[in-house]
């Protein structure tokens, strides 16, 4: 598996830490209990990594929640679907902002709307589930289209916004909007964007909920324009990337911090099938960098409506594995967080679950695209994506597809007071094994008595499970659903290692 040149395998830990008194606990699943230790807090970074407001180092793990189409927000999502979420230790959402529902003329603000996606915001932090912001696209807008992709229509911008020299094809719109090109009120329609994006940011950082905000994603998936020659979803493009996306996200970075926003910024590349990214690093000290990664063939079958029967991701570990490795060099050269904010996207749950296992070894935040199919309707998307069996239904464990469950739900360490160093979960004997140091990581200051939290799904240890801790001690109730570990005796940078297995 591949590590980030700072992370040791597990087993170096465990020798280190013979000399130190191991504690066993013995827990038992008997009830769901509260999914969630923490309520969410504000995070910031430090270095390579998210910390919150006690130094720890924190992830998440979630799904994408945006509807593309008119009302252009997840209306039948509510307690119960959050409530889901927080059970399965599913505890972050991508929502989105659909850009021609914001601004339906030009300088124009529906707030009714925005209100919307903030009341979102505040209902899954009242559930503990942090959110990634962004204001998202396919191909541009409705009008408009990418014949990759196999279809002719997508979502995002506005009509007025929609300038290109032929406005049904997406690449000539995004050449319109690099060039920022005049709208009718004749300002630019980039910085139409980036105004629209102020006023909404103005209005989530005035909200209950801003503190549960993990970071904000500017634009999905960033097109080339047609003036680069750099198709969709093949290689990079350094011309494109290094120019005008650069100078987008300079700009945009400005702009959200000239509106007072203090979140972390996550912006992502142009989307491709896992070259390098050409994008420079950003001279700010709150950036991550968020990337997404699918197995084509299963997103390019669900997309045109073709269903791909369980087992035919064969294909899949050679495009996906060099797609992962190119994500974590970028991430190493950028010394940002990562945050895989898109894979999946179909019911083929043993590639859906190499994702998940491949991101938490990296110590990726991720979220799984997505929560709801919303097809046909929704441009881009895959009949077979959604977690739901009945979208129409209320959600539940009953309403739930338990394969994909399964896939997404694992034990995984919400908060490490420290360093993370290594992690694994076997699958075929769901052992998880977890290693940090008890140091904080650089830049970062770790309060006294901060505890580990790892989240225990009820559904890998149906009759209970065992923890192993070398260098700490256990601290929570033997049925907790979340495990909490403090340091042991040691000194101050000490190893500690977590092993948790089926009773």
């Amino acid at each position: 598996m591949r590590y980030r040149a700072h992370v040791r395998p597990i087993r170096r830990l465990m020798i280190l830490a013979l000399a130190v008194t191991a504690s066993m606990v013995t827990a038992m699943l008997a009830t769901p209990l509260s999914a969630s230790a923490d309520s969410p807090s504000p995070v910031t970074r430090a270095g390579t990594w998210l910390v919150d407001q006690q130094g720890r180092v924190v992830s998440v793990h979630g799904v994408d929640l945006v509807r593309k189409t008119a009302p252009y927000y997840p209306f039948n999502f509510g307690d119960a679907d959050a409530a889901l979420l927080a059970t399965e230790g599913l505890n972050a959402a991508r929502i989105g902002f659909i850009w021609e529902a914001v601004e339906p003329k030009p300088g124009v603000y529906d707030d009714a709307y925005i209100r919307r996606i903030v009341s979102l915001d505040n209902l899954l932090a009242a559930h503990g589930i942090r959110t990634l912001i962004d204001f998202h696209q396919d191909s541009w807008s409705r009008t408009a289209g990418i014949a990759q992709l196999g279809n002719s229509t997508g979502d995002g911008a506005p009509q007025w916004a929609t300038l290109g020299a032929n406005p049904h094809n997406a690449q000539d719109d995004f050449q319109a909007f690099w060039d920022n090109k005049s709208a009718s009120d004749g300002v630019g329609i980039q910085t139409h964007f980036l105004r629209a994006w102020q006023h909404v940011v103005r209005m989530l950082d005035a909200s209950a909920g801003s503190a549960n905000i993990v970071g904000i994603d500017p634009l999905n998936e960033p097109y080339p324009g047609s003036g680069f020659g750099c198709p969709q979803f093949a290689t990079g493009c350094p011309s494109f990337e290094q120019g005008p996306l650069a100078r987008f996200y300079r700009t945009a970075i400005a702009a959200l911090r000239g509106a007072g926003d203090t979140h972390v910024i996550f912006p992502e590349s142009d989307p491709t099938t896992g070259s390098r990214t050409s994008l420079p690093p950003f001279d700010d000290s709150r950036v991550g960098y968020n990337f997404h990664a699918y197995c084509f063939p299963l997103l390019g079958a669900g997309v045109v409506g073709v269903t791909p029967p369980p087992g035919s991701d064969v294909v899949c570990p050679a495009q996906e594995l060099p797609a992962v490795a190119s994500a974590a060099a970028d991430v190493e050269r950028f010394n940002a967080p990562g945050f895989l904010s898109e894979f999946g996207a179909s019911d083929v749950d043993t590639d859906n679950a190499r994702f998940v296992d491949l991101a938490d070894e990296h110590f990726w935040s991720w979220t799984y695209w997505a929560y709801y199919a919303y097809t046909p309707q929704d441009p881009a998307n895959s009949a077979a994506q959604g977690l739901l069996v009945n979208e129409h239904e209320p959600a539940s464990e009953a309403n739930a597809k338990q394969a994909k469950l399964d896939a997404l739900s694992v034990p995984w360490a919400q908060a490490v007071a420290g360093t993370p160093r290594a992690y694994h979960f076997d699958r075929a004997t769901n052992v998880m094994t977890l290693g940090y140091s008890t140091g904080a990581p650089a830049g970062a200051r770790l309060d006294p008595g901060a505890l580990t939290t790892i989240f225990v799904p009820q559904r890998h240890y149906p009759h209970g499970y065992t923890v192993r801790v070398d260098g700490g001690r256990v601290v929570s109730p033997p049925s907790a659903r979340v495990v909490e570990i403090a340091a042991g005796p040691g000194g101050p940078n000490h190893d500690v290692s977590v092993t948790i297995a089926p009773r």
